[in-house]
């Protein structure tokens, strides 16, 4: 049997009857079973696939009508022909109804009928298996499709978890950079305080009073940053000036000594421009001493060759170094009115009027406030969100945290640790609200 071939079942109890068909599909390309009773044709069926099944209507025992409704329950896909005489055609319509026959074809058929029908049915048949695998292939691939998605779902939420929960990570570490980042310019701009006792908590009012300048000047977050760094570490450079000159004010320097103290600005820039995030910075540290009318130093420029950040720390520069540490109503007026008195000389005249508005909306939040005093208190009794007034110092004199810092739980550990191992002689100055 030739296995690449597909099967057709003649059924008919007449044996010439067989013969004659299976010499007739002798030369096809089929393999031809035959069976003498509907019983025999059953026994085929169970073990052999049939493409197409032609059985005769008139036979003892089991009709052809009654053949074909049983093989339709075994091989439903099976194409199902009836063979009939003239007078049974009504017999025949009833086996295409009941036993799902596909055509009827009478006694004595034509051959070239009968061939091509045959043929049309087993294309029929193929037609219904490559439909029914496709079906089924269709189906199983929607199922794997479906499983991948689903896996695919879990896989993305599982890592859009872990990306999550990394970006939070990145988050918290970046902060806590920034935080040290902070600190590490807050630790900066009190070196040069530490040495100078008159200008405790200088550099720290000059950024706060930049800042808000900035802010109401309208410049964006990024200049307002490097503003507020700037303006804190402004007097780095002094820290290569030596103490004598510091001392004296400018007035009292000899000329040898006015060039050693012009020096400090270039030497600002320089120990903060080794870091690329400071580059920015190290340019308006350098020109804080800038003039409008180009009688400044260190390079002499003027006007709006001067960075805008420059100009804006050197008046708050200035304002700060007037009222002092205590600023009260007639300090503020006076300090207002030598900064105006020096306008489009020293000072930008653009500027100065975000100064006023700054001091008058919000003095007591950028200087140190008439409506806070300090207290006294002993390590155990910080709490984060206190705000130092004092410079907190060790028993041997190192500084640990300037004065206006605010305590947070880290910084509180940092200085119980610190203070164990160096104990202060009195206790931590803090802010309060006066009542």
């Amino acid at each position: 049997m030739d296995k690449g071939k597909i099967n057709i079942l003649f059924l008919d109890d007449e044996i010439y009857v067989l013969n004659a068909l299976r010499r007739l599909f002798h030369d096809e390309h089929y393999n031809v079973f035959t069976a003498t009773s509907g019983k025999e044709a059953i026994e085929i069926l169970r073990k052999e696939e049939m493409a197409v099944i032609v059985s005769d209507q008139r036979m003892p025992e089991m009709s052809g009508s009654e053949f074909l409704e049983k093989a339709r329950e075994i091989s439903p896909d099976s194409i199902r022909i009836i063979l009939t005489g003239y007078a049974d055609v009504n017999v025949a319509i009833d086996a295409i109804n009941r036993g799902g026959a596909y055509r009827y074809i009478t006694k004595p058929w034509n051959d070239d009928e009968l061939i091509m029908l045959i043929n049309q049915g087993a294309d029929t048949y193929r037609l219904i298996k490559e439909n029914r695998y496709l079906t089924e292939l269709t189906k199983k691939q929607n199922e794997e499709l479906q499983k991948w998605n689903s896996e695919l779902e879990i896989f993305v939420q599982q890592q859009t978890i872990e990306l999550t929960r990394q970006n939070q990570e990145l988050a918290k570490l970046n902060e806590t950079l920034k935080k040290k980042f902070r600190d590490f310019i807050s630790v900066l701009s009190n070196l040069n305080e530490l040495r100078d006792k008159t200008i405790a908590n200088h550099s720290n009012n000059v950024a706060r009073l930049s800042v808000e300048i900035g802010r109401k000047m309208g410049l964006n977050p990024d200049d307002v940053k490097n503003i507020g760094i700037a303006a804190q570490l402004h007097d780095i450079g002094k820290i290569g000036i030596s103490d004598i000159i510091i001392s004296k004010e400018f007035e009292a320097l000899s000329e040898d000594e006015r060039y050693d103290y012009m020096k400090h600005p270039v030497l600002g820039q320089t120990a903060v421009s080794f870091m690329e995030e400071l580059k920015d910075v190290g340019v308006l540290i350098r020109h804080h001493h800038e003039s409008i009318d180009g009688s400044g130093f260190p390079d002499g420029i003027g006007g709006e060759a001067i960075p805008v950040g420059s100009r804006i720390i050197a008046i708050a520069d200035r304002f700060v170094r007037i009222i002092g540490l205590k600023p009260g109503a007639d300090a503020i007026e006076m300090a207002l009115k030598k900064i105006r008195d020096s306008l489009n000389t020293h000072f930008d005249h653009k500027v100065f009027p975000h100064l006023v508005k700054v001091v008058k909306e919000n003095i007591q939040g950028i200087i140190s406030s008439e409506s806070q005093s300090e207290v006294e208190l002993p390590l155990k009794d910080l709490r984060p969100g206190m705000v130092i007034s004092r410079d907190v110092k060790t028993g041997m004199g190192l500084l640990i945290m300037p004065s206006g810092m605010v305590i947070d739980e880290e910084r509180l550990v940092m200085l119980k640790r610190t203070l164990h191992l160096d104990p202060m002689k009195t206790g931590v100055f803090v802010r309060v609200e006066s009542t």
